[in-house]
């Protein structure tokens, strides 16, 4: 691609004299101040393009760092805000470097994504939406009425405490509190 936009900035040139060009073969080459010309306007291009999306993840996931508590400038640098999701999301620091092993990172990664919408109280449905379109539903998040709930991964230690406790955890809904005081005994409440 790259050769055939250089082959046009310079047209092809034809010399009947030359034995060698009669056979449609030219020995003449585009000068090194266009062929740099198009080289930095392709390279500016993408550059432009990649400031555009960083900018619109960065925005997209700046409002839900402040929702949990973290600073909103954590969003646009990279790999510290993999840092402060992976907090947000509960799970232990060292899921955070398991994300670098290849293939199962992707793995580790989901995860902590799929933590991070339950810490919102959103669904798995909605974590298959922050995979593939992260900065609409991100901003979603952001910026919409979801609450932050605190950290949705809960260690199996902890899980086994609250369930032999029966406290709620995760996305368990909480049983109703009863208001006010229960009746106590007393001289109008006598038999």
């Amino acid at each position: 691609m790259v050769a055939s936009i250089l082959a046009l900035v310079r047209p092809f040139k034809y010399d009947s004299y030359d034995s060698y060009n009669s056979y449609g073969y030219s020995d003449s080459s585009a000068d090194g101040a266009s062929v740099l010309l198009v080289i930095m306007a392709i390279m500016g291009i993408y550059a432009l393009v990649f400031l555009v999306i960083w900018l619109a993840n960065g925005f997209a996931w700046a409002g839900l760092f402040a929702k949990a508590g973290h600073p909103q400038w954590g969003a646009f640098v990279p790999f510290y805000n993999t840092w402060i999701m992976v907090k947000i999301a509960g799970r232990p620091e060292s899921h955070f470097w398991l994300q670098f092993i290849p293939y199962a990172g992707i793995y580790w990664a989901i995860l902590s994504v799929n933590d991070v919408a339950k810490s919102f109280g959103k669904d798995t449905a909605y974590t298959v939406g922050l995979l593939f379109v992260p900065v609409v539903f991100a901003s979603i998040l952001s910026y919409g009425q979801a609450r932050y709930r605190g950290p949705a991964y809960i260690s199996p230690e902890q899980k086994q405490y609250l369930q032999h406790y029966g406290q709620a955890y995760g996305g368990q809904p909480q049983p109703p509190q009863p208001t006010g005081y229960p009746l106590q005994p007393g001289p109008t409440n006598l038999p």
